[in-house]
């Protein structure tokens, strides 16, 4: 009786203990011992996502591609769906609508023109597809100032 307790505590320990997407992370087998996920390193500490993924593939959370316009330069990342900021893991990431980040990985108060946006959601379930995602913003750089118009010498 006792070694099938302990294989059965053995099971669980190891199936019991998945990671999620969103999750912190320093490499890829802090997300996942099987190679389900992979740690993007690149975000504040780390992020537990499935690079290359198609619509409606991701185990959880949406299917988000980036930088769309052009097609050539696009990748898709699954990411955390959430309601609110406290659905984030960190402070360092806020729960935003894709069609607020803005080229240069900011927000914007007002839903952007797909050309101007730097995310969308491709999945197909309304649910995924309207939903808020977990994302580390930057600030955003200073509008330019306008440049003067010419006055011809006068």
């Amino acid at each position: 009786m006792p070694r099938a307790t302990i294989s059965l505590l053995a099971i669980l320990a190891l199936t019991g203990c998945k990671d999620h997407i969103g999750d912190a992370c320093g490499s890829s087998i802090d997300c996942s011992p099987t190679g389900a996920l992979q740690c993007d390193v690149s975000q504040p500490g780390g992020y537990c996502t499935v690079f290359a993924c198609d619509a409606d593939t991701c185990p959880e959370g949406a299917c988000v591609e980036w930088r769309f316009i052009p097609s050539r330069t696009a990748e898709t990342w699954c990411m955390k769906t959430c309601d609110d900021d406290r659905s984030c893991r960190r402070s360092e990431y806020s729960c935003v609508f894709p069609e607020n980040i803005t080229q240069s990985g900011g927000f914007s108060e007002t839903v952007l023109p797909v050309e101007e946006r730097v995310a969308r959601i491709i999945d197909l379930d309304l649910y995924k597809a309207e939903a808020k995602i977990c994302v580390a913003l930057t600030a955003d750089a200073p509008a330019p100032e306008p440049e003067p118009e010419p006055d011809a010498g006068i």
